[in-house]
């Protein structure tokens, strides 16, 4: 009697096949998961077809249907990159995308703070410089990036008002505001510094990285007891919230944000 022998690629071995080569290429065992997980829904798919004999077509018509069905941005990429190295690793071709159009990425709301949060956060930088980095960052709206690149120069403390460099174009930048409440102490950080230095300089001289800056705000959040996942970018988000809450027009914040594109304000800070 003849016995049935499966293809070295049905189900179960394409499964064990890609699982041993995502193990190789010392992929993460959350990646593993996620992959033998979309592969296996692919399989019940199209069973009782075998996947060795797949083509582009159907895995593009597979994914459409997924869109169709209204899945997630990040589950369909997942499906695509799973399918993907399918393809590549085991099938022997790259899976060809063409006319397959992803749903757009929604964009979740920013987590905002409120004022006495921002100064709860504030008051537990240890560092008084550090302290004054995040209220600024908060007063003014300012990127992480942009509070460690401000100048003496930049700032015109008699009006509270502060001139942000664009970073892309040279001469170029916007003025925002800042609170009344830190000019006493920004005089003191400004001291006898050359009004073309850096405010928040280095211990070394230089201008402090973004990650210095990502640095100070968590350690300050964390002694807080403040329980919201933010980040830096938070102080801006926040800022934009609170000058739109006490009735500023929409542009005159986006002005004071640097933003030139036609967007929501809470969307694009």
């Amino acid at each position: 009697m003849n016995k049935l022998v499966s293809h070295p690629l049905s189900t179960t071995n394409a499964l064990l096949s890609v699982r041993s080569k995502l193990e190789s290429g010392e992929y993460s065992a959350q990646t593993i998961k996620a992959y033998i997980g979309q592969l296996k829904v692919f399989f019940r798919h199209i069973h009782p077809q075998e996947p060795y004999v797949v083509t582009s077509e159907e895995i593009r018509n597979y994914l459409q249907q997924l869109v169709a069905g209204d899945l997630s941005r990040s589950t369909i990429d997942q499906a695509v990159n799973a399918l993907d190295f399918f393809c590549k690793s085991t099938l022997g071709f790259s899976l060809d995308l063409s006319g397959f159009k992803r749903p757009p990425k929604k964009k979740s709301a920013p987590i905002l703070l409120t004022l006495d949060e921002v100064k709860k956060i504030a008051i537990s930088a240890e560092n008084p410089t550090h302290r004054l980095m995040i209220e600024l960052a908060y007063t003014a709206g300012l990127r992480v990036s942009e509070v460690v690149n401000v100048k003496v120069k930049h700032l015109d403390l008699a009006k509270l008002k502060l001139f942000v460099p664009d970073s892309e174009v040279e001469g170029e930048g916007h003025t925002t505001i800042f609170s009344g409440s830190i000019r006493d102490a920004l005089a003191r950080q400004v001291g006898n510094k050359d009004p073309e230095g850096l405010l928040f300089p280095s211990e070394r001289g230089g201008a402090l990285t973004t990650r210095a800056g990502a640095k100070f705000f968590k350690s300050a959040l964390e002694i807080s007891g403040v329980d919201k996942p933010v980040t830096p970018h938070s102080l801006r988000h926040s800022f934009g919230a609170f000058m739109l809450k006490n009735g500023n027009h929409p542009k005159v914040v986006k002005n004071l944000l640097g933003l030139r594109r036609t967007m929501p304000v809470a969307g694009a800070v």
